[in-house]
């Protein structure tokens, strides 16, 4: 089952509320509170279903990220997203879709670099700059756009 999010932000609102033993009161902050956490929630679904089919295809924090840099804050975050740009400032992205020198060709006319592919796996890596995300997503052969996928260490500290 899936829980909207304006359910789990009013959730961890009244959460956050008990957990710090916090009651109401005439006086209390809670009701404002609340409803900030409920207009928040409401611009993020609102955000979210005006999004084109191309923007459906691309991952949330990529397509933050590239509505921060137009200057959109309607529904998006505030807080910095952190990507791998290089100098250029292309993102480093995980592209899924059927691989294809036509795919690998608009790639680069949009600018971008392929930095491996694997037609089995219907995977490429690849640099390219926010602004081009959607020209790319577009396109039928794009199920999807992320940020590259980054590898997790765990370190065992000696006892």
């Amino acid at each position: 089952m899936k829980i909207p999010l304006f359910c789990l932000m009013l959730a961890t609102v009244s959460g956050h509320a008990l957990a710090f033993g916090h009651t109401s009161s005439a006086n209390d902050e809670s009701p404002e509170v609340f409803n900030k956490a409920r207009r928040q929630a409401q611009e993020v679904l609102d955000e979210k279903s005006s999004r084109t089919a191309a923007q459906k295809k691309i991952d949330s924090q990529l397509l933050n990220a590239l509505k921060q840099k137009r200057g959109e804050t309607r529904g998006v975050p505030t807080e910095r997203i952190k990507l791998d740009l290089d100098q250029k400032g292309r993102a480093l992205v995980d592209i899924t879709g059927s691989v294809s020198p036509q795919l690998t060709s608009q790639i680069r006319k949009l600018g971008g670099i392929v930095i491996s592919q694997e037609a089995a796996y219907h995977t490429m890596r690849a640099r390219l700059a926010l602004e081009k995300m959607e020209a790319l997503a577009a396109r039928k052969d794009v199920s999807f756009i992320a940020p590259a996928a980054q590898p997790m260490f765990n370190r065992v500290r000696p006892d």
